[in-house]
């Protein structure tokens, strides 16, 4: 095996589809082949690092977190080699306040935080079921940490909670490289179920220059308060500049009296002739 080229070898890795768990094996069995073929089916295991999780599988994500620690701690290497993050359910209930958590709920806020401070080249990063404030300390400053990574380049939120606008838009300003967002179902005006304690310098305002990020990708469906976020990006307290964009799916809103204002409007005069691709989704209805 080690005579054929490296092209060929990559070209034959590439054929493997990663996306499910028979995939991951095929690429163990590959790696296995012999000492040229183990890079390529590296960068092929790590490149999408999703860390799942399922109401009884708390424990499974433990372990997984536990063990992708330690494999990136002896092989410091493969930290180039994730470019994808998922974390497609947040590590707790979207009721946050439903104490004691489990030794395992425990261990993963110990763990997860010095994972994200171990990578280095995140591209794309991808979040849903996130209640913000009600993170411990240490686990939004890694998060942070990650969105300000030079190589991060697309967020993608999906059914998150914030407590104020200003929280957002503190959160989404640590990615400085940004050219791709997607938004959905985000709520920015979410009353906890007892006061928030915020310790001392964990909530400081980030500061950028308007207009200072060029986003390009734009994908928007936050159903009930898209006009609150199209607002936001079109005013003084984003960073992000929309006249680049070149692709946008958006979701609108429209109530009985028909739309609910001219925001999806403005947003569309602001991007200007840039735009080449764009999607607008049957508008969602008033309840």
């Amino acid at each position: 095996m080690n005579s054929l080229p490296l092209e060929l070898i990559e070209e034959i890795i590439s054929h493997v589809d990663e996306k499910d768990d028979i995939s991951h094996f095929h690429l163990l069995a590959c790696s296995l082949v012999c000492r040229f073929w183990l890079p390529s089916s590296q960068r092929r295991l790590f490149h999408h690092i999703n860390l799942k999780r399922r109401p009884v599988q708390l424990e499974k994500l433990c372990a997984q977190i536990q063990r992708l620690d330690q494999v990136l701690l002896n092989s410091p290497h493969l930290t180039s080699y994730i470019l994808v993050l998922e974390l497609p359910a947040w590590l707790r209930d979207i009721s946050p306040y439903d104490y004691p958590y489990s030794p395992y709920q425990i261990t993963i806020d110990n763990r997860l935080p010095p994972l994200l401070r171990k990578l280095t080249h995140v591209q794309k990063l991808k979040i849903s079921g996130l209640a913000w404030s009600v993170l411990p300390g240490d686990f939004r400053q890694s998060l942070c940490q990650v969105l300000e990574l030079p190589s991060m380049a697309v967020v993608c939120v999906d059914d998150a909670l914030f407590t104020r606008m200003d929280e957002f838009t503190n959160f989404i300003s640590h990615a400085r490289g940004l050219t791709g967002l997607s938004l959905n179902l985000i709520d920015v005006a979410w009353v906890p179920r007892r006061p928030l304690e915020t310790k001392q310098g964990e909530d400081n305002e980030q500061r950028f220059e308007r207009n200072s990020i060029h986003l390009t990708n734009l994908d928007m469906k936050c159903e009930y308060d898209n006009s609150a976020f199209i607002n936001w990006l079109l005013g003084p307290r984003s960073h992000l500049d929309v006249s680049h964009i070149h692709t946008l799916h958006i979701g609108l809103l429209v109530g009985a009296d028909g739309p609910e204002d001219d925001s999806a409007n403005r947003l569309l005069h602001a991007i200007g002739s840039s735009l080449k691709h764009v999607s607008i989704i049957q508008p969602l209805a008033r309840e």
